[in-house]
């Protein structure tokens, strides 16, 4: 389908031209940013990133440091959690709701 004959059997007047009848319209067409990934809407690429597998890098890390004393990453994040990696560090941790009873 050829828009722009389309519209001009609809009585526009072709290129450089508005679409309204008496010009009072923007002559240029709008510019479009296309997504080109199949992600989503407002998802980011790093979430799903095959090649961010921390958890194969902890765990060779853990094995180097076997017997040399230091704490591996492994334990660090059953420690401390894993603040902003992987998927579960797009979730943000807000206040807690108060109730509306009086007690």
């Amino acid at each position: 389908m050829d828009t722009g004959a389309y519209l001009r059997r609809q009585g526009w007047k072709g290129s450089g031209h508005s679409l309204d009848g008496q010009g009072r319209g923007i002559k240029k067409p709008l510019l479009i940013a296309h997504k080109q990934d199949q992600l989503g809407l407002g998802k980011k690429k790093a979430a799903h990133s095959v090649d961010d597998q921390w958890w194969m890098r902890a765990f060779d890390e853990s094995l180097k440091n076997i017997g040399t004393g230091q704490e591996s990453t492994l334990s660090q994040v059953r420690s401390k959690g894993i603040n902003r990696g992987g998927l579960y560090g797009f979730f943000v941790k807000g206040e807690g709701l108060t109730g509306t009873i009086s007690s």
